[in-house]
This record gives C-alpha cells, structure tokens and sequence, in this order.
C-alpha cells in the first residue's frame, strides 16, 4: 500500500476553479483506490464537505497555497508522513519533498497576464512575478508527470517551460458531480436551490470572476453596442462571480457607456443556486482570455443554455460546434454574436442540442482512473 499525497489547499469554503478540481477528483479517487492510502492536504479555515473513506486522512495546515510555507514547511511534513508519491492540484511544489511527484496545471494565468499582479504594493507586485516564475518553473520540471486539464494548457505549458511532450498528459476536467445526478438535463438540481434571486425577464449570464483576464470590459461593451439593436433593447447583463479588487474596471467601462442600469452583479453564487440562473438566462457570454478549461460552458450545455464564447485558449476545445465564437478583442464581433443568439430560436434549438452531445465528451470517473493509472505507472518505475 502506498502513501499518496494529495495537496487540495485551493478547496475553500466558497468552491471555485482549483478547489472544485480537487473536491471532484477526490470524490472519485478515494472510493475506487483502496489499495493506497491517502492523506489530503487541506487549508484550516475549510469547513466544506470532504469525500469519506478508510483509504483517506486529511491534515490542515498552516500554509497559504502561494507563500513560503509551502514551499518549505510542507516539505517537512512530506517527509514526516513518509509519503511515497505526491500530487500536487497545483503548480508549486515542496522544495525538499524527495518523492516522485505529479503536478495539475489548469493554466499560466499568473505568468501570461502581468496585470494580475496589479493593484499591489511594488514591493507585492515584484514579489508575485518572481515567485510565480520560479515555482512553476521548478514543479513543473521536477515532477515525474505534469497534468494539463486541456489540450491548449498543454501547449502552454510545452511552450512556456520547454517541457517535453511526452511528460505531459491531458486529462480533462468534468461538470460538478452535482450537475450530473439522474434526471431531465433541464432539470438540474434546482430542488436543493437556497438562494431566491430578483432577476431581469430577459438577460445573458456571465459566471466567473472578475479579474483581467476575464474580459469583462470588452464584453460590457459588445454588450451596449448590441443594446442598439432592434429585439435587444430589453435585455440585461446579469454577473454571478466573486468580486476582486479590479472590479472599478469595469464599473467603470458601464458607466461611460451608460449601460450600468442594464447590468446586475449577483457576487458569489453557491454551486447549488447556479442552476436557477443557468435555466432562466438567455444566453451564457463568456468570451474570456487564456481559459484554462471553461467549466461554465459546461454546465450551461447541462442546464440547455447556448453559450457565446472566445475562440481562444481551451474553449474552442471544451465548447466544439456547440458555441457561437467571437474574438475577445473584437466588441463589433461579441456585439453580432448576442445580436444573432437573441434572434434566432432556431439557433438556440440547435446549440441546445450540440451542447447535450458534447457533455458525454467529460467524466469525472473516467478522470480518476487515469489519474489512478498515472499514480500506478510512477509508483512502479519508482520501485527499485
């Protein structure tokens, strides 16, 4: 029985991006592995649900996933359990851990977007730059295997670091477990819904955050030019997304444009109420750059939702024939894309339709099982 080291620090209480990877695939692994123990490594302040098993002991640590800590406190506790292989859900990794690793990368945001460092002292700023550069660079050259959560990561990743191709190995990503329960695909699990939302009649959705490289400014502005359109006029914007501290960004681009009254900012929405605002929205406007994955897109195709989404990074592989496509940089392109999904229920009929085949494409199990046969084939080329 081998010890399996799993660092799930990015499961916070709000799940988001890494933290719902880690929830889902732990979901999977723990209950169709028990011939290896596991010890996950949690945050302290996670109070959320964790997969149960007598294959898996969870440890909370003092360590922020980006900070020192984790590069050297983690290594003593690595040695101290006597962890045999360690998956790291993310691209840093203890300096003195001394087992075969594995390391996810779901994108290099934080190395292709320098704005994401902004709105920070200097001495902050130089510090994310520096620190950002350097892990990666180390993690992603010394462990054993580097999962990508997309084909476009992997080229990033293959790109960016000179990290040989067939150390890389794509795995995708899936819908929460829980948009996958047994049932009408329109359906959902709109039953466990918590949350009553004041909704427009009539509105496109976006979900996600708001830092830079989610485009926001440009899409709010397709959106008022697509305002002037005859059948739009009606229409709002709805948000539902954690804040950060770019958010004046765009309030500000609505507010020039005089288009703030159209737009409603919901903030964090629970995984269990996003359903409601999958089913009553219009359309999904998602035309984000460097998307490592998209997971949105997903669960819009689930609940029957057309989604208006960027012909950049991983979704044009995550989204196929079921999207309308516009550049990010394009406001004219974003502006036809809404103008054409609103007036045309043919279309819409018929993005429903590709976007129900499409998520067959996705499974959270059939992740697990490669991710289980990576550990195998490490930990047998480890033995001596």
């Amino acid at each position: 029985m081998a010890r399996i080291g799993i660092d799930a620090r990015y499961m916070e209480n709000e799940l988001t991006g890494i933290g719902r990877y880690s929830y889902n695939l732990l979901r999977h692994l723990i209950p169709s592995d028990p011939e290896n123990q596991y010890w996950v490594f949690l945050r302290q302040d996670y109070a959320g649900p964790l997969p149960q098993g007598s294959n898996v002991a969870y440890l909370r640590v003092p360590y922020l996933p980006i900070s020192m800590g984790s590069l050297l406190g983690m290594s003593l506790d690595v040695r101290r359990i006597k962890i045999d292989l360690w998956h790291a859900h993310f691209p840093v990794l203890p300096l003195f851990h001394g087992v075969p690793s594995v390391v996810t990368v779901h994108d290099l945001q934080p190395l292709r977007v320098p704005a994401l460092a902004g709105r920070r002292p200097l001495p902050l700023r130089i510090g994310y730059r520096v620190y950002y550069s350097l892990a990666y660079r180390y993690a992603l050259h010394r462990a054993r295997a580097v999962v990508a959560v997309s084909q476009a990561t992997r080229r990033e990743v293959e790109s960016f670091f000179r990290i040989p191709p067939e150390k890389i190995r794509v795995i995708h990503e899936s819908l929460d477990d829980r948009f996958q329960e047994e049932g009408d695909l329109q359906q959902g699990y709109a039953a466990g819904s918590r949350e009553s939302f004041e909704l427009p009649e009539r509105f496109l959705l976006y979900v996600g955050a708001t830092l830079p490289h989610k485009n926001l400014a440009n899409m709010i502005e397709g959106f008022s030019k697509a305002l002037e359109q005859p059948g739009v006029a009606d229409c709002f914007l709805v948000l539902a997304g954690r804040g950060s501290r770019f958010d004046e960004d765009w309030v500000e681009v609505a507010r020039r444009l005089n288009v703030s009254h159209r737009i409603v900012r919901l903030g964090h929405v629970a995984q269990e109420d996003l359903p409601d605002l999958y089913r009553k929205a219009s359309g999904l406007l998602y035309v984000t750059c460097f998307e490592g994955f998209g997971l949105p897109a997903l669960e819009s195709m689930y609940h029957g939702l057309p989604v208006i989404v960027a012909y950049h990074g991983s979704l044009p592989e995550v989204v196929g024939s079921a999207g309308i496509w516009a550049s990010p940089t394009d406001v004219e392109g974003i502006a036809e894309a809404i103008v054409r999904l609103l007036g045309d229920s043919s279309l819409q009929e018929r993005l429903r339709r590709l976007g129900r085949c499409n998520l067959k494409r996705f499974s959270w199990t059939r992740a697990a099982e490669e991710i289980r046969s990576l550990f195998e084939k490490i930990l047998s080329d480890a033995q001596p």
